[in-house]
């Protein structure tokens, strides 16, 4: 607690301190809250690059559901675990983008939603450190691949289902562009792709 310059009411906060006050840090930040054994237990911290905390700490770290706040537009409320996002949260992106799902150091992991804003796609199931690797991308145009993935982007097996009911299966290295114009079939023919 050496940083502390300034308490509400309290001249220091040391190891022992156990209650409620306001702390201000030598960096600009400053925390209104609960302390225990000298340690935050909850409350709000505010960054001095106008970011807030509001939530839960364990050992000085963000721990439990917490709100993580940048902007309006730029925000995560979920759990945290020594600190980072870990376990179940919602994450709303400055460009409008949004993901509603699991979470590991920080990084998407396990099942969980993205949408695309711009595009009005997303993707639903299952990632692995930051990265899509199995589920369905629901495309414009009411197409759905539903397969495997590497580094976000179909790969491998999978299926083009269409709003006409047909489907292309495919087997490929990496898929460039595919559109609703070509590859719609009028008499529900399964098709069989391969690229590479």
């Amino acid at each position: 607690m050496e940083d502390i310059i300034e308490q509400n009411e309290y001249e220091e906060i040391d190891k022992n301190y156990t209650g409620v006050a306001t702390v201000k840090y030598k960096n600009g930040d400053k925390f209104v809250g609960t302390f225990y054994n000298g340690e935050r237990t909850n409350g709000k911290y505010f960054y001095s690059k106008n970011r807030t905390y509001e939530g839960s700490y364990l050992m000085g770290k963000k721990e439990g559901f917490g709100k993580l706040i940048k902007s309006s537009n730029d925000f995560y409320y979920g759990n945290f675990e020594k600190g980072k996002k870990s376990g179940f949260g919602f994450q709303k992106y400055p460009n409008g983008d949004f993901y509603y799902g699991e979470w590991k150091n920080n990084k998407k992991h396990g099942k969980g939603i993205y949408y695309f804003s711009s595009s009005k796609e997303y993707y639903s199931g299952e990632w692995c450190k930051g990265n899509f690797i199995s589920g369905a991308w629901h495309i414009s145009g009411n197409i759905k691949y539903v397969g495997t993935f590497f580094k976000s982007k179909p790969k491998y097996n999978g299926d083009f289902f269409f709003s006409n009911e047909s489907k292309i299966s495919v087997f490929y290295e990496q898929l460039f562009n595919l559109s609703i114009e070509n590859a719609d079939n009028e008499n529900n023919v399964d098709l069989f792709w391969k690229y590479q």
